[in-house]
């Protein structure tokens, strides 16, 4: 081909690349909910990009500053620049407080978790063990986040254990435990595809519940056959040293047409075996051992399955903080679930806070109305709230995410939307309030975590690294640890 005719060639192309650009829209054509198909525009060609990086630096150099005792000096100090005597010790008393992102509360109610603090505060030298629910999407998975929550508060007010998990593990690894169960365990759960041929809806506190056998209705029967399973659970590694450790089980079971034997074992000695008659109500079965333990085994066979609602792992007082994953949720199950059932196993565990973690798995696809999702939100909260009036909520807001726009990747552009729905629901129902967003930095923070050395986030621009999952939980203690200490100056114990 002649000069002249591949330089007219790359014009025209050109001119008709232009043209497309031109016509396409901004955001996109959806081929499916799932998939959009884009095209870079003129702006992408000819204009200069403006966007800008959040700068994280002086948010991570902060946390490095920032331990128990500093927080418990920030909270009993009046840090004013106005009063006589302000001094170099106030003035960086003052940039630490700035850096921690605080909870917030409904106008004019700031004890919204006092009931929380009042719990924490009298376990001291009492045998009770109460719990805290980290209800979360994948960002939780794997116990990230919540892991060093549990570390930091079972360090600050007792306890050890992992908590609760189900009899199967839906995820390949986790941080806090190794679980290996038989393969026959089947699972059921109210996010993600659910089962819609189950004759009930009551799942419990992990929203899920496993069994050795298939529920039964009215065209399925208990197999003659004698089915057996079991789960075996020993320490993780890569486990904080209080999940290593437990010195009480206890299996949440109902629903079984007939009798099932259980065998708790640990190594080759039996430390409990029974037979358990049919019951559709929520059970408990309970193992207590001399001295923590930390490889057990438990065996269950019969015709026909309980429901497994979870299996506790637990120190016999202290505080418990549970793990509740649910990959792809955005945390509007819980008034889909049996009330009175989820209530017993809520009353049984003594739960004394829940925290909720959702927001991002609805981020990329509620771009029309974006608000929409604090209302949906809402509804859970008020569930919850009608269900345990007495148990606080604390919400942890959505994390940064950001979608790739030509060669740059940017905060989503409704994410702050969805963000002020959910902390407007949040605040109108009567809870705690904690901005993840902001703590993290802001609007096009994410690719600052992402590309940090060591990095913090992960490529997708959307979940945390370990590392940066430590980060964003020690922001968050940090935050809870400096109310816990206001009530304390303020109430004691």
């Amino acid at each position: 081909m002649k000069p002249y005719k591949t330089v007219v060639f790359l014009l025209v192309v050109f001119v008709i690349i232009l043209d497309i650009s031109l016509f396409f829209p901004s955001e996109g054509i959806h081929i499916t909910d799932n998939f959009k198909l884009k095209f870079f525009s003129y702006k992408d060609i000819f204009e200069k990009d403006t966007v800008e990086y959040a700068d994280i630096t002086s948010i991570i150099s902060r946390q490095e500053q920032i331990n128990d005792s500093v927080i418990r000096d920030l909270a009993g100090l009046e840090v004013t620049d106005t009063v006589v005597g302000f001094d170099t010790v106030r003035a960086d008393a003052r940039k630490l407080l700035d850096n921690l992102q605080r909870i917030e509360y409904p106008p004019g109610n700031d004890e919204v978790l006092f009931p929380a603090f009042k719990s924490l505060s009298r376990l001291s030298g009492r045998k009770e063990l109460i719990r805290i629910l980290h209800y979360g999407d994948s960002q939780i998975e794997g116990d990230r986040i919540t892991s060093y929550i549990r570390f930091k508060l079972q360090q600050k007010f007792g306890g050890f254990g992992v908590g609760l998990i189900p009899a199967s593990q839906p995820y390949d690894f986790s941080f806090s435990i190794s679980q290996t169960p038989s393969d026959n365990w089947l699972r059921y759960t109210l996010y993600g595809k659910k089962d819609t041929t189950l004759p009930h809806n009551k799942y419990g506190a992990l929203a899920s519940f496993c069994r050795f056998s298939p529920v039964l209705d009215s065209t399925r029967q208990a197999s003659d056959v004698f089915t057996e399973a079991f789960v075996n659970i020993e320490p993780s590694p890569y486990s904080y040293s209080n999940t290593r450790k437990f010195q009480q089980v206890r299996i949440f079971y109902g629903n079984n047409t007939t009798p099932f034997m259980n065998e708790i074992k640990q190594g080759d000695k039996t430390v409990m075996a029974d037979m358990y008659a049919p019951t559709d109500k929520l059970k408990v079965i309970t193992a207590r051992f001399n001295e923590p333990v930390g490889n057990i085994t438990l065996r269950f066979s019969g015709h026909d399955s309980p429901d497994v609602y979870a299996i506790s792992l637990d120190a016999p007082s202290g505080v418990a903080v549970d793990n509740i994953a649910m990959r792809g949720s955005s945390g509007l199950v819980f008034n889909k679930m049996d009330a009175r059932h989820l209530k017993s196993m809520y009353k049984a565990l003594n739960v004394k806070m829940f925290i909720l973690e959702y927001g991002g798995n609805v981020v990329p696809y509620i771009e029309k109305n974006p608000k929409q999702y604090g209302v949906w939100f809402g509804r859970q909260l008020q569930f919850l709230k009608k269900l345990m009036p007495e148990v606080p909520i604390l919400v942890i807001g959505v994390a940064d995410m950001s979608e790739k726009v030509g060669n740059r990747y940017r905060t989503y552009t409704h994410l702050e939307q969805i963000r002020d729905a959910m902390k407007e629901a949040t605040l109108n129902a009567g809870c705690a309030y904690w901005d993840m967003y902001e703590a993290m930095g802001g609007k096009n923070s994410m690719p600052g975590w992402v590309f940090a050395q060591p990095a913090l986030a992960s490529t997708d621009f959307v979940h945390f690294t370990p590392r940066g999952a430590k980060l964003i939980a020690k922001m968050f203690y940090s935050a809870f640890l400096y109310e816990y200490n206001i009530y304390m100056n303020q109430k004691g114990p």
